[in-house]
């Protein structure tokens, strides 16, 4: 129950298939406690018997097809399980109670599909409650109004339900938009992570070709501070670390064999396969935050060994018009990052802006576009700037 009610409190990190999970079971919760008032309260309602025990029967039904879904993660089905039941409370009751109960169950149903902030599942069975409650309003209203109503004082009970289902819609929308937009930006962002860290990866890797070192899952630091963590881990679950040796050799074995050979190897024990997959989001040579924190440990503090004069622009191409390209392009971005500057990276700095001026760019152009600059400087200065 404390780890229930600690994931309810802190739904913002966890991630939206968890909170899937946890808005399924506060409805189902909620669906069976109702279940279970409706069970002595039937006997005051205006059905034949049968009838009744219909209802109550799908309720059961209803609440242990939630349970069966939910326990082996099928999330939607269970979910649209929950939706379906809720509406059967509506149908069940509304029949049965006084006109004004019945209007609020609308409202509690559409409360319910909203919930979950599905735009589908909210456009299909929210419409239908919608439709019977316009249905319900306009065919049996009789203690839903007063003696001295104005005439036509219904439609303004569905007006309202109108609008509670139109602003619902709305809402639900906007934020189905805003998580695709979100969920696009990541993938873009996990695509350049992708490519870069592998080529990070690959450039490091040859480094240490070149140095005659061995790969970095074999560094004997490298594997003792895996050791370390797994060990620390280990005890806290098992109250045993010295079984996290297995993991750590099966660790090494995927780097060697590769991720994929593992678990398409039929002999190897489905345990073992389910480790395997586990453990891949630590892997060295794939896109992993193990890679993130370990470039970033490796390359820390790193002094460069780059030559200044190997970044002269001559020695990149020696077409002249490429040279010009380049040079307009390190002008603009002079011009218009650095020295004018925007609101992030703008040099508040007297001596940095100094330091800046002060440095000697003639050293990266060769005379030939120092002196194309110098005859177009008017133009250049009026065209490749703010």
């Amino acid at each position: 129950m404390k780890k229930f009610f600690n994931a309810v409190f802190h739904t913002e990190y966890l991630p939206m298939t968890d909170v899937r999970k946890l808005k399924i079971l506060v409805i189902f919760i909620f669906l069976l406690g109702f279940t279970i008032i409706t069970i002595p309260v039937s006997r005051y309602l205006d059905y034949p018997t049968w009838v009744k025990i219909v209802f109550l029967i799908g309720f059961g039904v209803g609440s242990m097809m939630t349970y069966i879904f939910y326990r082996f993660n099928y999330g939607f089905l269970s979910m649209q399980t929950t939706i379906i039941q809720a509406v059967m409370f509506m149908v069940y009751y509304t029949q049965g109670i006084t006109s004004f109960y019945a209007y609020l169950l609308f409202y509690i149903v559409l409360t319910i599909i909203a919930f979950y902030q599905e735009i589908y599942s909210y456009f299909v069975f929210g419409s239908f409650v919608l439709l019977a409650g316009i249905f319900y309003l306009l065919t049996d209203n009789q203690s839903l109004l007063l003696s001295d109503d104005l005439e036509g004082a219904i439609y303004i009970y569905i007006v309202g339900l109108f609008l509670y289902f139109f602003v619902n819609l709305i809402y639900i929308f906007m934020n189905e938009k805003a998580y695709s937009e979100m969920n696009l930006e990541w993938i873009k962002d996990k695509k350049t992570n992708d490519s870069m860290q592998k080529d990070i990866f690959n450039y490091m890797e040859g480094m240490r070709k070149i140095s005659g070192n061995p790969p970095i899952f074999e560094e004997t630091e490298f594997n003792q501070a895996i050791h370390e963590i797994s060990k620390f881990i280990a005890k806290q679950i098992f109250d045993d670390g010295e079984e996290i040796k297995n993991i750590v050799e099966l660790y090494a074995y995927m780097h060697e064999s590769g991720y994929q050979s593992i678990i398409d190897n039929q002999e190897i024990s489905i345990p073992m396969r389910k480790t395997t997959v586990s453990l891949k989001k630590y892997m060295v040579d794939d896109h992993s935050d193990l890679l993130s924190l370990m470039n970033n440990f490796v390359l820390k503090n790193r002094i460069s060994n780059i030559d200044m004069g190997d970044l002269s622009i001559h020695k990149l191409t020696s077409h002249k018009d490429e040279l010009l390209i380049a040079f307009g392009l390190i002008y603009v971005y002079l011009e218009v990052n650095l020295c004018h500057g925007s609101t992030w990276n703008k040099f508040n700095d007297d001596s940095m802006m100094k330091s800046l001026k002060d440095f000697d760019f003639e050293e990266f152009f060769d005379d030939y576009i120092l002196a194309f600059y110098r005859d177009n400087e008017e133009i250049i200065r009026k065209n490749l700037s703010k």
